[in-house]
């Protein structure tokens, strides 16, 4: 079959890997110039700071400092390690760079040549089905030529951390101080002396609001995991609840103390599902849920249509192998669906159960502590085995080590180990 693959980070690249295992004949679509996605370092943010209205948009949202929240071993695709056996180095840091994960994934890419199949520097504009093919019109970002293409499927992983994901806030327009999102956040420079309010304490929010707080003259740190103001003497952060309302320079809670003379505010909240390309009534996205979708993979009525890498708080890179090898199965008939009703029938189920323990539109593909049992439910219908011992046990000490030392989780050694080399000395556990 003729496959097309929408993006050339993580999710696209073992895709294709995949796909060319199973005989396929593949097509990478990447807009820019390497491999990496996301992973590509942009030192220059957009210069709408909100990142709601640029007028060239920045694909990257890290940061000049980020490393891995997960250790290089659990980072791994199943058969390639993060060492010198592999794609790394065995003296990389066990919680790397993100220099390091790039060439990690340019060594993948060489690797198993996945790079004969890209086709850089090409935005995929539409794609359509017509017929019985999906047809995906692509232009050239430099010479702006226009291509439309015939496939017989099409993996859609470009991913779903480039648009940020703004929550409403009463009042935002009287601000006089400087609005950011995260995705322009590139280094603490700018807020030395400030006082900054930051929202959002996902793990993007944990690392700038640490880093913001050794610069600035105070940080106050907001989020719904808060209930009450307090402080934290080692990390310097002031926590506060969501923010109720902007008024003026000041920010204005429910039932806390107002905020004055803010000079910065932050917003740590996220980024949008979307995919403006796909002309197809198969799937909707309303605020970050595609929907309908069969083991969050693909939709019922086309299963030649797959999207690759939608669920979080997972650990991804195993995720978009998991993902792409069960597609593969079933794209070679190895895997047989259950019936159109069937997979439907089994959709709705979820959602009520969803509906009625109340989880938010905007965390339907969320997996977190569910994620081994997806993991597995999906090599099951591969015929392959299930999640490794080692890699469940080094997944629980690394989160115990998140919440116990949450500054200085990355200096902490862990007693579990994977397959991957590690030679890096690590400080160890302060009592």
């Amino acid at each position: 079959m003729r496959i097309a693959v929408i993006g050339a980070g993580a999710a696209g690249l073992v895709t294709a890997r995949e796909l060319s295992r199973g005989g396929h004949d593949v097509s990478v679509f990447e807009q820019s110039d390497r491999v990496g996605g996301v992973w590509i370092f942009e030192p220059i943010p957009e210069d709408d700071a909100m990142g709601l209205k640029p007028s060239k948009a920045v694909f990257s949202s890290i940061y000049d400092s980020l490393r891995t929240n997960l250790p290089r071993d659990l980072m791994a695709f199943q058969d390639y390690t993060f060492d010198s056996m592999g794609g790394g180095e065995d003296e990389w840091q066990r919680y790397p760079h993100h220099s390091k994960v790039l060439t990690y994934l340019e060594n993948f890419a060489e690797s198993f040549d996945i790079t004969s199949m890209i086709r850089f520097q090409r935005t995929v504009s539409r794609v359509e089905k017509l017929d019985a093919d999906w047809v995906v019109t692509s232009e050239h970002v430099q010479s702006g030529e226009i291509e439309r293409q015939r496939f017989d499927g099409v993996a859609v992983c470009s991913g779903h951390y480039s648009k940020p994901r703004v929550p409403v806030i009463a009042g935002v327009d009287t601000f006089s101080g400087r609005l950011m999102h995260s995705h322009n956040y590139r280094s603490p420079a700018e807020f030395a002396n400030k006082r900054v309010v930051l929202l959002g304490t996902a793990a993007s929010g944990v690392d700038i609001a640490r880093e913001i707080a050794t610069v600035s003259d105070q940080v106050y740190w907001c989020g719904n995991t808060f209930s009450q103001v307090s402080y934290d003497e080692q990390s310097g952060l002031h926590r506060y609840p969501t923010p109720l309302a902007f008024d003026g320079a000041a920010i204005r809670f429910q039932n806390a103390p107002a905020l004055e003379n803010v000079d910065y505010f932050i917003y740590c909240t996220g980024y949008q599902y979307q995919y403006p390309f796909l002309q197809t009534n198969l799937v909707n996205v309303v605020d970050n849920w595609v929907s309908p979708l069969y083991r969050d993979i693909v939709a019922p009525t086309d299963t030649t249509l797959a999207f690759i890498g939608l669920p979080f708080q997972v650990i991804p890179f195993p995720l978009f192998e998991y993902q792409a090898k069960w597609w593969v199965n079933m794209l070679s008939g190895t895997k047989s669906l259950p019936s159109v009703k069937a997979m439907m029938m089994e959709i709705s189920g979820k959602i009520a159960a969803q509906n009625e323990a109340g989880i938010k539109t905007h965390h339907r593909h969320k997996l977190a502590e569910k994620q081994f049992d997806y993991f597995d439910s999906l090599a099951a219908d591969c015929g392959e085995p299930p999640v490794a011992d080692w890699i469940k046990a080094l997944a629980i000490e690394t989160l115990r080590s998140h919440v116990e030392n949450p500054g200085k989780f990355r200096e902490t050694a862990l007693v579990g180990q994977g397959p991957t080399v590690v030679r890096v000395i690590e400080k160890q556990k302060e009592e």
